[in-house]
């Protein structure tokens, strides 16, 4: 394990410098690239040149359809958004063919309808449906009701394609890490493998004759990588991503609602939506500005509006757009965490903003009194036990305090009591953030906050360095029996997860933060 972490060092560091977004798009790109590559190269069935047109119709229609829309419901338009559908459907509808105009139009048609689905069939401004599951099933529709000749359109799914398989996985594996979505991928795949067997069986007698036609030449990999991770459409914890993804891996490979309909991918995907959707956060948030102030070196925190009925769990995190001019590579959206707590009156964000930095922090920095953010996918599992006897060990990392921030804002308004060690790792006591908040409720709970300072002598209660066995034997002894959270960088959640395993820690008392700041 720590081999293999070793290796894939450089491209974590990589990926955690993009935004979500660029990776997904990013990685579309380079398979669109290795496909038409071997379209001219003739290893497909597909010929380059038809490669080309299909990208360009998808491409075209996508941006387009999304300028047209935005401008009719008077919104800002995600370009970055609509490139991502119309790079899915490039590898999902049968190549365009130079000897028949037609199948062009049935391109333009389904990415359409796709774009047309995130205006169309939304509710309180947040779409309900995958936009590329949609523009299938649309398009399938309206040919089952005005049908052409045979074969003028077929989703296709075309990516299955065996030569693909290992640039699939790579570029797929990149993407589900990044946005840590490997719990509803892996049941989905699974389970959707288990039952395609049990169909095989039922069908043919044998059982794994043919598990090539679901891993090598069918769309379920890519379906699990690029759609099933689609985030306006996922619910908000682990668990329930769990149930989603074993859904759609049960609805994508039965038979048995053949009498009702044809199940394929894309339907399955659209019914899984359906079934999560009461959990998911089913509309988009307006937050205006209330108040910005610094609160340690570098580290600024923006209060803003708190929408009537919004709901969260101390420890979730939002998706935040800020749309602005002259964007970076990480794109006009970001993850954080809410630092406030579910009792509270407002919503508060904490981050690191330094000189020169990225174009989003740049603009939030700008931001004034009563301009708005935008904010949607509610999601995390980085929650409080139930157990209110647990207790508990928290070590963050610089702006990786924020949750912490919630959760003990949240334990001091509802008098949730539990026995709490904070480990607080910055560099020098100026970038403590929440010092006087932590104070005031190490008075009404019980919590001790232990600063770990590791570029400054400091006096005790403080530590200096870093986080070792000898310190938590020392400021917490009976840290074996506590469950802890980890919340900051990847590197350091990952050697702090090393160092309490050692320790004697057992993993189901460790839980890691996503920290979507990085993403």
């Amino acid at each position: 394990m720590n081999i293999l972490r070793t290796l894939t060092k450089p491209i974590s560091a990589r990926l955690d410098a993009m935004g979500m977004y660029r990776v997904v798009s990013g990685g579309l790109l380079l398979l669109a690239g290795i496909a038409i590559l071997f379209g001219f190269l003739g290893w497909i069935p597909y010929g380059g040149v038809e490669l080309i047109l299909s990208l360009v119709a998808t491409g075209s229609t996508a941006i387009l359809g999304n300028i047209l829309f935005a401008k009719m419901w008077n919104v800002h338009a995600n370009h970055e958004s609509a490139v991502i559908t119309a790079l899915i459907l490039f590898f999902l509808i049968l190549p365009a063919q130079l000897s028949e105009w037609s199948y062009s139009l049935i391109i333009i048609a389904v990415t359409f309808f796709a774009i047309a689905s995130k205006y169309l069939l939304v509710w309180r401004k947040q779409h309900i449906f995958n936009p590329v599951a949609t523009g299938l099933v649309a398009v399938a529709i309206l040919y089952a009701f005005f049908p052409l000749p045979p074969g003028y359109f077929e989703s296709g799914w075309w990516i299955g394609q065996p030569i693909l398989f290992l640039p699939l996985v790579i570029v797929g594996a990149a993407v589900v890490s990044k946005v840590r979505k490997w719990t509803p991928v892996t049941t989905f795949l699974a389970v959707g493998f288990t039952v395609f067997l049990i169909e095989e069986w039922r069908f043919t007698g044998e059982f794994f004759s043919g598990w090539e036609r679901f891993w090598l030449s069918g769309p379920s990999v890519f379906l699990a990588a690029f759609m099933l991770t689609e985030p306006f459409t996922m619910p908000p914890t682990k668990k329930l991503q769990g149930w989603y993804g074993a859904a759609v891996g049960v609805l994508s490979q039965t038979t048995l609602l053949m009498p009702l309909v044809k199940m394929t991918p894309e339907l399955a995907l659209l019914l899984g939506n359906a079934l999560v959707y009461p959990w998911r956060l089913r509309r988009k948030l307006f937050l205006a500005l209330q108040s910005k102030q610094e609160i340690a070196r570098d580290t600024w925190e923006f209060t803003f509006t708190k929408p009537d009925g919004l709901s969260f769990q101390a420890g979730q995190y939002l998706e935040w757009m800020l749309p602005h001019k002259q964007t970076d590579n990480r794109g006009e959206r970001r993850y954080f965490t809410i630092a406030s707590s579910p009792t509270e009156s407002v919503v508060r964000l904490a981050l690191k903003c330094v000189e020169n930095g990225s174009s989003y922090k740049d603009a939030l920095a700008r931001l004034d009194v009563g301009e708005q953010i935008i904010a949607s996918q509610l999601a995390g599992d980085f929650l409080l036990p139930k157990n209110q006897q647990e207790k508990l060990g928290f070590i963050a990392g610089g702006i990786g305090v924020t949750p912490f921030s919630s959760h003990i804002r949240y334990m001091q308004d509802t008098q949730r009591v539990h026995d709490t060690k904070l480990f607080y790792c910055v560099n020098t006591l100026s970038d403590l953030a929440f010092a006087d908040d932590f104070a005031a409720a190490a008075l009404v709970v019980p919590l001790e906050v232990i600063p770990v300072v590791a570029k400054q002598e400091v006096p005790y209660p403080a530590e200096e360095g870093f986080v070792t066995e000898e310190m938590l034997q020392k400021r917490a002894p009976d840290f074996k029996e506590r469950h802890w959270y980890l919340s900051g960088p990847p590197p350091m959640v990952n050697a702090y997860d090393e160092l309490l395993k050692t320790a004697g820690v057992p993993a189901g008392q460790i839980t890691k933060d996503f920290f979507p700041g990085l993403a």
